[in-house]
C-alpha cells in the first residue's frame, strides 16, 4: 500500500478536557464555594439575629424599667397629696417650728420629686385639656370663660412628659339662662 492509502482524509479533531469531565459529575472546587457561600449567609442571618435580640431585649428592659417607675411615683405622689394637705390644714395658734418643718418636709418632697422626673400638671385657670385633667364638677361661673379650670381637687402629675395621673378639677360653665317664672320666684 503505498502512503495515500494510510492517510485518512479530513481534519483531524482534538479531543477537549471539557470531555472528560463528565456532566452529572461536580467540580469539587464549586461545591466548596457554594458551601462557603452557603454557611456565610446562614453565620450573617445569625449575626443579625443575635443584634435584634439584643436590641429587643435592652428595649424591654427599659420598658420594665419605665412601667416599675411609674408604678411607683403613682404611690409616691399620693405621699405628696397628703403632706400638701396637712400643710393646707395647719392651724394659725400652731407652734410656728412645728408647721415650718412641715412645710420644709413636704418642700423636700417635692424637689425630690422634680429629680426624678416628676412634675405638677398646670391646671387653675388653664382651659380644661382631657389628656391632663379629670373633671369632677362644673359650676356655673359668670367671670370665667367656659371650659377653664377654676379650682383643683387633687393635683395631677406627669413623669418625663407621660401622664402619671390626671389632675381632678373643676371646670367653669356660663350658667343657663333662667326663665322669667324662676326669676319671680
Amino acid at each position: 500500500m503505498t502512503e495515500e492509502n494510510n492517510i485518512e482524509e479530513g481534519p483531524v479533531e482534538e479531543e477537549s478536557v471539557d470531555e472528560n469531565i463528565q456532566d452529572d459529575e461536580t467540580d469539587p472546587l464549586d461545591e466548596a464555594i457554594k458551601d462557603r457561600d452557603n454557611y456565610k449567609s446562614i453565620a450573617q442571618r445569625a449575626q443579625a439575629d443575635l443584634v435584634n435580640y439584643r436590641t429587643r431585649a435592652a428595649q424591654e428592659l427599659e420598658e420594665t424599667r419605665r412601667n416599675l417607675k411609674m408604678s411607683i411615683f403613682h404611690r409616691v405622689v399620693s405621699v405628696a397629696d397628703d403632706l400638701s394637705r396637712a400643710v393646707d390644714s395647719i392651724p394659725e395658734d400652731s407652734d410656728a417650728q412645728w408647721s415650718d418643718g412641715v412645710k420644709l418636709v413636704l418642700r423636700n418632697f417635692e424637689n425630690f420629686l422634680e429629680i426624678e422626673g416628676v412634675k405638677k400638671i398646670e391646671s387653675l385657670g388653664l382651659i380644661f385639656d382631657p389628656n391632663f385633667h379629670e373633671a369632677l364638677m362644673y359650676e356655673d361661673d359668670e367671670i370665667n370663660e367656659e371650659g377653664t379650670i377654676i379650682s383643683i381637687i387633687q393635683e395631677g402629675y406627669q413623669i418625663d412628659d407621660k401622664l402619671l395621673r390626671p389632675a381632678r378639677v373643676v371646670v367653669a360653665k356660663k350658667p343657663e339662662m333662667q326663665t322669667e317664672q324662676e326669676q319671680e320666684e
